[in-house]
């Protein structure tokens, strides 16, 4: 009988963790989609362009200014590879 109660009391436990994990999950989903609701795409980032095309190596066009926290961060991996590429 003790047994059955250890049981009963430990699938309780998993179940409220699950539920906990759960809610933890959303939590984290939404305050995310929260976050990018916000965001409009910058006019300098074109979305039908594949990021695996070799138009960065270009070096003869000018690359427009990139502003905004997202366009700074993208703007420096793009240094970055750049000069990873050059050696």
């Amino acid at each position: 009988m003790l047994a059955v109660v250890a049981l009963v009391i430990a699938l309780a436990i998993a179940f409220a963790a699950g539920y906990f994990t759960r809610d933890l999950a959303s939590r984290k989903r939404r305050a995310e989609a929260r976050r990018w609701r916000e965001y409009t795409e910058p006019g300098w980032l074109r979305a039908a362009a594949p990021a695996n095309t070799n138009e960065a190596a270009n070096t003869n066009a000018a690359a427009p200014v990139a502003t905004g926290e997202l366009g700074q961060m993208l703007d420096r991996w793009e240094s970055r590879a750049r000069a990873r590429r050059a050696g």
